[in-house]
């Protein structure tokens, strides 16, 4: 197999998540930052961006990354309970790079999208991807995604698609007591309306093993295959569904490209996030592990050398895991270290539920080549623009 860095070489995307805040506006059951950091109201306070040295971070990072495609994701917490300092670094940004190929991502639970776009249009009209997180249909996103209304998001989103043409991805967040198949449908929904562009899916961090793992695989499994029949019904029309990690393992397969990283990549030092000042390989590790801090105005760097020692060290976890014998390896590339970290008994559960992924994927193969094939419909139209921005979401289901 060839390995995805050898396949893309200079396209590899540089992905650097910028926190802007730590405050939100909704209350969703199993927020990783609450998970990692603990009572939101103390990590809140203490990830108000500071402008100056976030841009300082910024302007160094992106002075590296040479020909790579590069991207500035905002996050958070809310980014747009911020949106002036979203705007004010996004502008200087742009008046510093005009010559640079710079694209922007916006992570938000979309719920004060109406009053961004009444206050700058033009930020919308001028931005790459809308990253925004839907949990399902009515009932099942609000049930999960407490303190924000679906039928507000979706109306949000029918306000932005009649101003602007960026791009939206619609994010799902796989809990317990939730269906992939109700997922899969508002995204349907969404898309054949023009208001979604994207679907993209992950199974949430925890820090306990799912409770009935029996029940919850069983029907994870039912819905991936309410997936592909979806998928290959839409193929024999000639019509490729945006579901990006779906599509990124189907040319995987296809071409026989092995990923050879964890999801995010963190082991690389390829993918940055940055929080108040601070450049780190992945701020969900802590701030023990830095690349280089801006928060007193000079550079205080890490070494490379150093901190990759250290983050191969951390991700030594894929032998305890039997990453080598898997079947979805290739495909996987090692689960997400923040999940060892909370649970590795959940981590060995998504495991067996990435295997299903791949192995019910492989069993609709013989399909998709057909409806390729019936279509004149090349594989590369599979990855590019599709399966290829898998690798703006820094982690595999």
């Amino acid at each position: 197999m060839i390995a995805l860095s050898d396949f893309l070489q200079d396209r590899v995307p540089k992905v650097f998540h910028l926190t802007v805040t730590g405050r939100c506006n909704a209350r969703c059951e199993g927020c990783l930052n609450s998970l990692i950091y603990g009572d939101r109201e103390v990590f809140a306070k203490s990830w108000e961006e500071d402008t100056e040295a976030n841009l300082k971070a910024l302007d160094w990072l992106i002075r590296q990354t040479a020909e790579a495609p590069a991207f500035v994701a905002f996050y958070g917490g809310e980014p747009l309970l911020v949106f002036d300092k979203v705007r004010t670094i996004v502008k200087e940004l742009k008046i510093k790079y005009k010559d640079k190929e710079l694209r922007f991502i916006l992570y938000t639970n979309g719920m004060l999208l109406d009053k961004a776009i009444s206050q700058d249009p033009q930020f919308f009209q001028e931005l790459d991807f809308l990253f925004v997180s839907i949990d399902g249909t009515k009932e099942q996103h609000n049930r999960f995604r407490k303190g924000t209304s679906l039928e507000r998001i979706e109306k949000n989103l029918q306000i932005l698609k009649e101003t602007s043409q960026t791009k939206v991805l619609m994010w799902s967040t796989l809990r317990e007591g939730m269906r992939l198949k109700d997922c899969v449908d508002e995204f349907l929904k969404l898309y054949q309306a023009k208001l979604c562009d994207f679907f993209f899916w992950h199974l949430i961090e925890l820090d306990k093993p799912i409770d009935d793992l029996q029940t919850f695989r069983r029907l994870y499994q039912e819905d991936l295959r309410h997936l592909l029949e979806n998928f290959v019904n839409a193929l024999f029309r000639g019509e490729i569904l945006p579901v990006l990690p779906l599509l990124e393992l189907i040319y995987f397969s296809l071409k026989g490209i092995r990923r050879g990283q964890t999801g995010c990549g963190v082991e690389k030092l390829r993918n940055f996030d940055i929080l108040s000042g601070k450049v780190l390989p992945c701020v969900d590790m802590g701030e023990e592990l830095i690349l280089a801090d801006f928060t007193n105005g000079d550079l205080k760097k890490t070494a490379e050398d150093e901190l990759k020692k250290r983050l191969s060290h951390i991700v030594s976890y894929r032998d305890w895991l039997g990453c080598k014998a898997c079947i979805a390896e290739f495909f996987c590339g090692g689960r997400c270290p923040i999940l060892i970290k909370t649970s590795p008994e959940r981590a060995k559960q998504y495991c067996l539920l990435t295997q299903d992924f791949v192995s019910i994927t492989k069993e609709f193969l013989p399909l998709v080549k057909e409806a390729l094939f019936t279509n004149n419909l090349p594989e590369e139209s599979l990855y590019y623009p599709y399966g290829w921005l898998n690798l703006l979401t820094d982690v595999v289901p």
